[in-house]
């Protein structure tokens, strides 16, 4: 019984960070800023090459980050916010096509690229709380560590399949 109340506190704090790094990744989508601020951005989206290795390199650098205790539930926010404004700054140096940064996120938000993406980031963000929590109850050499072990791997693997299908979506709509 214990067991399963805190497979849903897992489960409560997931979804938590599920929701509040997506809530940020649209906030600011939703931002001024100015045309030189998107040009920047932009190209420094551009600059990361759309192969599976680097995409799933700067994945990757992010989730492990993700999941140090503390640090990781802010450096999440940082990215998402990020994340939100490179989005921006796509939408407003392609005025040519009429969407907003908010109409890009809400694009976003309709590829699984998306939702595999932010699973990871935000079960990064919960094993970091859930860490903490774990050195308070000093359960971690118990079982939190396989907890953790668990979800590097998952995550790594997870975001690596994610990479090659993100490399696919920009190829098609290139």
């Amino acid at each position: 019984m214990i067991s399963d109340l805190k497979n849903k506190n897992r489960v409560l704090i997931f979804l938590v960070c599920f929701f509040i790094l997506s809530a940020i990744v649209g906030y600011a989508s939703t931002l001024e800023i100015s045309s030189s601020e998107a040009q920047s951005l932009s190209q420094s989206v551009y600059a990361i090459k759309p192969t599976t290795a680097d995409i799933f390199e700067n994945n990757v650098q992010i989730a492990l980050l993700e999941f140090i205790p503390i640090f990781g539930p802010a450096y999440g926010a940082y990215a998402s916010y990020s994340t939100g404004l490179a989005i921006l700054a796509l939408a407003q140096s392609n005025s040519g096509s009429g969407l907003s940064g908010l109409d890009l996120f809400l694009i976003l938000l309709i590829t699984p690229i998306f939702w595999i993406e932010f699973t990871c980031y935000s079960l990064a963000v919960e094993e970091g709380v859930a860490f903490i929590i774990s050195l308070k109850n000093r359960d971690f050499r118990k079982s939190e560590w396989k907890w953790l072990i668990g979800s590097i791997i998952f995550v790594v693997a997870t975001l690596f399949v994610s990479a090659g299908l993100e490399v696919d979506l920009i190829n098609l709509i290139k």
